[in-house]
């Protein structure tokens, strides 16, 4: 499994290794979304930063943007993080951004990512 979840008490951290698939990405997404917790989570947190490829069409990205919409009804606070340097990535998430209903933002290191997931919301 190129990823691992894990909860920091105010939100998920997703940490990626490897080659990322379509589905695998999918299914992380999926875990995280349907954990009870979500609905008090102030952020997610996908670590890219050790992927070291991944195939993810724009149609998959557009996809998985819609996908969250149901999040944010429940939880409007919530946030999305991507940690990565991949301009390819980068681009899809800029994509992604103008379907998805949660607001999308990359960053390149990982404590910048912590502190905009953590800041509240004006």
């Amino acid at each position: 499994m190129p990823y691992t979840i894990t909860w920091e008490g105010r939100g998920f951290y997703k940490r990626f290794t490897g080659r990322v698939s379509y589905q695998e990405y999918a299914r992380s997404q999926e875990q995280v979304l349907g954990d009870e917790r979500i609905d008090e989570a102030r952020y997610v947190i996908n670590d890219m930063l050790e992927v070291e490829g991944y195939s993810i069409t724009s149609d998959e990205a557009e996809y998985l943007a819609a996908f969250n919409r149901g999040s944010s009804y429940s939880n409007p606070r919530l946030r999305v993080a991507y940690v990565t340097t991949d301009i390819k990535a980068i681009l899809l998430l800029r994509l992604a951004s103008t379907i998805s209903s949660l607001e999308l933002k990359a960053f390149p290191t990982l404590e910048e990512a912590r502190a905009w997931g953590l800041a509240e919301r004006s």
